[in-house]
């Protein structure tokens, strides 16, 4: 995959990534935007001048009809609401699926976190 580039500004989200355990940048997809497909990714996040190793989610809210980005940055906790956000998507680490309630939802996202760690690791980008 070629490395793909977003920027926007992070918006306020509906925490329900924060109760997750994996807080969220939320950048809204403008229409007309070519996306790599909908999924979850690793890639880097640059604000504020720094860069930071991110798990990317894309996906159509709950609504299906509403593109977005949620970025979590790896072992970093900032409050990003209102900041720009440049994200490269670098690789997929699988589609969307369906979960039958949150803590489902909870341990795969739990899994993605090790999974994308395990990638910056082995590839040698920003951690």
């Amino acid at each position: 995959m070629r490395n793909i580039v977003f920027s926007g500004r992070v918006e306020r989200g509906e925490g329900m990534a924060t109760r997750l355990g994996c807080p969220t940048a939320n950048i809204a997809i403008e229409q007309g935007v070519v996306i790599p497909g909908l999924g979850v990714y690793v890639g880097e996040a640059e604000v504020d001048g720094a860069r930071y190793a991110a798990l990317i989610c894309i996906n159509d809210g709950r609504t299906g009809y509403r593109l977005k980005m949620e970025v979590h940055l790896l072992d970093v906790c900032k409050d990003l609401v209102g900041k720009h956000m440049k994200v490269v998507v670098l690789e997929k680490l699988r589609g969307l699926i369906p979960f039958s309630d949150e803590a489902q939802m909870s341990e795969k996202v739990k899994q993605d976190l090790v999974d994308a760690k395990k990638w910056f690791v082995e590839h040698s980008a920003v951690s």
